[in-house]
């Protein structure tokens, strides 16, 4: 189970860097996740790590940490940073990455680690893609989102957990993280 710290890790300084180079110029941009602006798709992703470092924790899930200004004056990198170090840190506690997420109506759904990995590695895309920078991604870990997640999330699912858009159809050829971002909802 280090590997997928490993990636995750690899994942969270991608974004990192990515959300480092947003300028405040930049912060009211649209961005290929209908919902947000780029300065909100930053807040969502500081916030997820909060969310994350609760879930691995074996605490239960807190919606209320994606309603508030976790960036305030800061620099949308420099708090993605600091939370993506705390979130680490959580998940490499005991029994951490064994953690997985209840579905509803009851049951186990994914690994939450496999849950983060997606959500770094995706919203890292559409950072990227909303500020025109290089939206490939780590290559390890988009190989191993591709493997756990794409063609395995159907669309009838997604309206039960309102966490993804429909699949989208991809260019031929496209890029995986491309195949990815379309599988799960996004234009490409």
């Amino acid at each position: 189970m280090t590997e997928v710290i490993e990636l995750l890790g690899k994942t969270l300084i991608h974004t990192t860097r990515l959300l480092k180079n947003v300028t405040p110029e930049q912060y009211r941009q649209p961005t290929p996740c209908a919902e947000f602006d780029v300065y909100a798709l930053a807040n969502h992703l500081v916030a997820g790590n909060l969310y994350y470092v609760r879930l691995a924790q074996g605490g239960a899930p807190d919606f209320s940490l994606f309603a508030q200004d976790q960036i305030g004056g800061r620099q949308p990198g420099d708090a993605y940073a600091r939370g993506a170090e705390d979130a680490l840190d959580a998940w490499r506690t005991d029994g951490a990455v064994e953690r997985r997420m209840p579905m509803p109506g009851g049951g186990q759904g994914p690994l939450v680690t496999d849950l983060h990995l997606l959500e770094a590695t995706l919203h890292g895309w559409d950072v990227a893609t909303a500020t025109g920078q290089d939206r490939r991604g780590d290559p390890d870990a988009v190989q191993v989102v591709h493997q756990r997640w794409y063609d395995r999330f159907p669309d009838a699912l997604r309206s039960q957990t309102r966490l993804f858009g429909p699949s989208r159809p991809a260019p031929e050829g496209a890029p995986a993280l491309d195949e990815i971002a379309a599988y799960f909802g996004r234009t490409v």
